[in-house]
Order: C-alpha cells, then structure tokens, then sequence
C-alpha cells in the first residue's frame, strides 16, 4: 500500500511533517471516536448499536444509511486482515438470517447502549423516515481500519466482482502534538446505490401500478376492503410494495404506544396471478384460539387455499381470485374476533 504523509504548514515559509499513525492504542478508542463521530464513516448515518450480540459473535457498530438499509461496520485499530473479511461476513449472515420483526426488537432492546443515541422505538422510528422494515435489507458490510492489508483488498474486489460488496474505509491518522488529525481513504466505493425515500403517496401510486399490472386491483380491493370493514375505525393503512399493511395501535413491552401489523394484503407476490393474505404475529400471540380456528378452517378448503409460511409468521394464499369467495367469511370471522379483544388489551403490555 502507497504510503500517504501530511505536513502542517506554519506562519511564514515553515512546514513541518506529522508524524504517522499506524494504530492507535486501543480498538475501543478508535470506536469511541466514530461513535461520537459517524459523520466519519458516511454521511446521514445513524448508529443503532455498538458491540452488538449475534450468532457470529460482536459485532463493533450497526447502523441504518440515509437510504435504510442496515450497515455492519467492523473495526481495526490498525490495518485489518483476511481474517476480518471473514468477521463481516459472518456477522452480516446471522442478521440476514432474523426476519424483519425479530431485527427490530434486536435493535431496540439494545438501543442507547455504548454512547449511541437511543431510539425510543426503533420500528416507529424507523417506518416513520423509511416506511417498510423489509428496506434494511440486503444488508451492508463494512470494513474500517487504519490502513488495509492488500489480501483482504483483493479479497473485498474479488467478492464486489460477483454481487457481494464489501466496502472498504480506509482511515490515516496523523499526531500533532496531544492532537489526532484523520484523512479517509475508501478505495472501493458503494457501486450499488440504495433506493431513494418515497412518500406515503409515492407508495400508494407505485402499488396502483403494481394492481394494473397484475390485472387484480378489483379483487385486490374486495378483500382489503372485506377485512379492513371488519376492524376498528383506527385502523392504520400502510402502503408496500405489493399490497398493504393494517395495524392497529398497542402498547407494547417497553411501555411505548404504537402501530403493529396485524394483516397484510397483497397480490403477486408470489407468482404474478397470487392473493396473499399475511398475518401479523401478535395474532397467534393474543388470539391463539381464533388463530387455531382460523387455520383448521383455511386447511380444510383444498389446495387453491393454502396455509403457509410468511416471513416468519403464517399466511393465507388464494391461487386465483375466484376462489377468494370460500375464504372470504373464514378470514371477516377472525378479523370481527380480533377486533374485539384488541379493544380490551390494547392499552396493556405484553407479558
């Protein structure tokens, strides 16, 4: 690697050279430094965690981007090796593996640990400036040191050739007396731009072109419209991708009010002619008895109506528009059940 010098410039003709860093003394001081700092590491950053748990291992800092994705930085005092290419890889799998629900309760539990700001409710937070949870992914990696090894270097390219980025930030460190100056390098930029925020508008317009296309808005609006009529007044539409999301406001375990997703509707998500119908997991939690009624009832009306996996939780699937008639009563039962017992829990945490 191409050794970089910096010289002070003083009164008169006088230049004076800073003495280079290789490391500092400590990793932890290195992180104190960006943490208090992220404006460091990229612009419009927020970190939502530091030495954060997962099935890798720890994780230095975790952030969310202007765009809302979640970035994983690794952290070298010194010049970083193979051996933290594989770190990031590792972490950047076991978050990849949790569904968006479980992310966010990861992220909240730990929030405002290690001097990184704390976010009261990290989902509200989070869906409020970028709307849909499912934008954190894919995840990015991030490898930060003072100065690179040249293996890792060619490792991260290797790696950026085939899809699977891994940037590089590259910081030198100069003293000046009790004084540390930082220049950053980032030799292998992001080639893959996140998608810019869209408004609630911009959403639901984009899911009306979705409908068109698909050939189902009409049946796509009969059953929103069947389940919507069915819950209470303050119900909270959120437009996605493919479909919508209805919430309902609860008070969840940090004491904190706020939306939770109860149904999810959408169409072509699967093949290009599917209804959906997504159920949230705070179903089969406080309403276990309806839940179960609802899933004997859907597996007993054949294979065009099918009980599936969902992200996690548990779906409903209407192969073809014409057969949304059989589940139609089945899915308003459970939605009038559900509205009814949320009008007594709702002001009331989980256990």
């Amino acid at each position: 690697m191409e050794e970089i010098r910096l010289w002070k410039s003083g009164p008169g003709k006088s230049v004076r050279s800073m003495e280079a860093v290789s490391q500092l003394d400590t990793e932890i001081e290195f992180e104190d430094r960006l943490v208090k700092n992220p404006e460091l590491l990229e612009d419009g950053l927020r970190l939502v965690g530091r030495q954060t748990p997962t099935e890798g291992g720890w994780l230095d800092l975790l952030g969310v981007d202007r765009d809302g994705r979640l970035v994983i930085f690794e952290l070298k005092k010194g010049e970083f090796g193979r051996d933290a290419v594989t770190q990031v890889l590792d972490y950047a799998s076991a978050i990849s593996a949790m569904d968006v629900e479980t992310l966010a309760e990861h992220v909240q539990v730990r929030s405002g640990r290690g001097g990184v700001e704390r976010i009261p409710d990290f989902r509200i937070w989070y869906e409020a400036k970028f709307s849909d949870l499912q934008r954190l992914f894919p995840v990015r990696m991030v490898l930060v040191g003072l100065g690179v090894d040249e293996k890792a270097l060619r490792i991260a390219r290797f790696l950026e050739d085939r899809g699977r980025q891994i940037e590089v930030i590259t910081f030198h460190a100069f003293r000046d007396g009790e004084t540390t100056l930082f220049a950053r390098q980032m030799p292998i930029p992001p080639s893959v731009p996140g998608k810019p925020s869209q408004t609630t508008a911009d959403r639901r317009e984009r899911l009306k072109q979705w409908l068109d296309e698909c050939g189902l808005r009409e049946s796509f609006e009969a059953v929103r419209r069947a389940v919507r009529e069915q819950m209470p007044s303050g119900v909270f539409e959120d437009p996605r991708t493919y479909g919508v999301s209805l919430q309902l406001s609860n008070r969840k375990k940090s004491g904190v009010k706020g939306p939770v997703h109860y149904f999810g509707i959408y169409v072509g998500s699967i093949e290009r002619g599917d209804l959906v119908v997504s159920l949230g997991s705070v179903l089969e939690e406080r309403h276990a008895d309806d839940y179960k009624k609802l899933e004997v009832g859907v597996r007993k009306l054949g294979d065009r109506v099918r009980w599936i996996n969902w992200h996690g939780g548990k779906a409903i699937a209407v192969e073809r528009d014409e057969d949304w008639p059989v589940v139609e009563p089945l899915l308003c039962e459970f939605a009038a059940a559900v509205a009814k017992k949320w009008e007594q829990y709702r002001n009331t945490p989980p256990e």
